[in-house]
């Protein structure tokens, strides 16, 4: 055994008379989901895994107390090595079976002649079997369940879907404040599970984020116009309610909490056409980005040794899902360009980041795939230095897709934005690229009404502003 892998199993190696929470900080920097436990001479005594600390949490075992307590003692283990005989019967056995049906791997040590841990075999679903040693790669298995809440909306129906086709098992909370059209389609599906309640309901709250192992936080009234209608409602939602996931996530040891906020807390820069990085000076212009600036204040305080929460700030979306909106720059333009021939631009020179719903959707996924310690505390700007343009310049490259559409500039601004983001960050750290442009946007989109997919886009399902009156 090599000294890397010494390292590897080191990690996941836990004295059995260290704490709960201690164990699950070493269950997270080993990304498998699973530590091993040793006795006073360094030998296996038993394992245990992420579920398996908090399903005691939730019993009321208290986090100060020894792991010993609620470790597998009679776990599944192979002593120094097996034939391929052994290992396929060993595949076959029940509950390892029932743990493939369900997408899971198995970790099962590898004990030498002294009983200590020397390699761990990986069994896939599908029959796939590997050697820790063996893998250059990190193993994914520490995430298997998300949480996101606000599954059913823009963001939320794109993303619990790419979710799903990686393989991950999706818990889906939403009060269907805009329509379940976005996830009506899944309710049947192997791999989604739906709660239909109010994030602010505390047991729905623990309800859902049983048995999971991450929780994206995408649940929020969005856009300026919305947040105006009930400026308490909008606090209760946009804050309090994070506030509240962050402790219950905190509780039940779910140490990956994904916080959706917005590139609008940078709101009107100074200099509009330079690029704001993460550690840029915040400037919102509305109750909305004020509340995304108080809800990362709360979850990142919160942060400690096992919690390990990631801010990513959206660009302007735009792009074609299940749960349409045609309330967002990109969308609404192509909508008047593609029905109407028509669009009218008010003011022009205010710079705007964009990114396909798509992306935005991916940078979850990244994030997920990544070593906690990689994005602990982290913040992200999720976009690409490519896509921030002036808003007149948004429909100059709509006039040169669709023909003949006329456009119409008026010099007052209805929105005082200014902004342009770098994107560097999340590129370097985290191997993010976008893949869509705004070009690909506005051909998909006009490529539905062209269809007939979409009839009438100023229907107020496609308006989180008209849903709310």
């Amino acid at each position: 055994m090599n000294q890397h892998q010494d390292e590897r199993i080191a990690k996941l190696t836990v004295d059995e008379n260290e704490s709960i929470k201690a164990t699950m900080q070493a269950i997270d920097n080993g990304t498998l989901g699973i530590a091993f436990l040793v006795n006073a001479d360094g030998k296996f005594a038993g394992l245990v895994t992420d579920g398996d600390i908090r399903g005691a949490i939730l019993r009321g075992v208290r986090i100060e107390s020894p792991i010993r307590e609620i470790m597998n003692t009679n776990p599944v283990v192979i002593h120094d090595k097996l034939t391929e005989e052994e290992l396929l019967a060993l595949q076959n056995r029940e509950p390892i079976k029932s743990r493939f049906a369900i997408g899971y791997s198995l970790k099962i040590p590898i004990l030498d002649s002294e009983s200590r841990v020397k390699d761990i075999i990986i069994l896939h679903r599908g029959g796939g079997i590997s050697l820790l040693s063996q893998s250059g790669a990190r193993v994914w298995g520490a995430v298997k369940k998300v949480l996101v809440i606000g599954c059913a909306g823009y963001l939320g129906s794109v993303l619990t879907r790419l979710l799903m086709s990686k393989g991950f098992i999706v818990h889906g909370l939403d009060n269907l404040m805009y329509g379940d059209y976005g996830i009506k389609e899944l309710y049947e599906k192997q791999g989604f599970n739906f709660i239909e309640g109010d994030v602010r309901d505390i047991k729905v709250l623990m309800n859902s984020i049983k048995g999971c192992d991450a929780v994206i936080h995408l649940a929020a009234i969005v856009g300026d116009p919305a947040c105006k209608l009930d400026a308490e409602e909008t606090i209760s939602i946009n804050y309090l309610a994070t506030k509240m996931i962050t402790e219950v996530c905190k509780y039940s040891q779910i140490n990956r909490l994904l916080f959706a906020s917005t590139c609008s807390v940078y709101g009107a820069s100074e200099t509009p056409g330079s690029l704001i990085t993460e550690d840029s000076p915040l400037n919102p212009v509305s109750l909305y980005a004020e509340m995304k600036i108080k809800s990362e204040i709360a979850i990142l305080e919160a942060m400690d040794d096992n919690f390990s929460p990631t801010i990513l700030r959206m660009a302007t979306l735009y792009g074609l899902s299940p749960r349409m909106r045609f309330d967002l720059v990109v969308n609404l333009l192509t909508a008047r360009a593609a029905t109407e021939g028509e669009i009218t631009i008010f003011g022009g020179e205010q710079w705007r980041p964009l990114v396909h719903v798509s992306d935005a959707a991916s940078a979850f996924v990244r994030c997920l795939e990544t070593p906690i310690e990689e994005v602990r505390g982290q913040f992200f700007n999720v976009g690409s230095n490519e896509q921030n343009y002036k808003i007149l310049e948004l429909g100059t490259i709509l006039q040169s897709i669709i023909p003949n559409v006329q456009l119409e500039r008026r010099g007052d601004v209805v929105d005082e934005r200014n902004y342009s983001v770098a994107f560097d960050k999340i590129s370097n750290t985290l191997g993010y690229k976008t893949k869509r442009t705004i070009k690909d946007g506005i051909l998909e989109i006009k490529r539905s009404f062209d269809k007939g997919i979409i009839a009438d886009y100023k229907d107020k399902r496609y308006s989180n502003y008209e849903s709310l009156l």
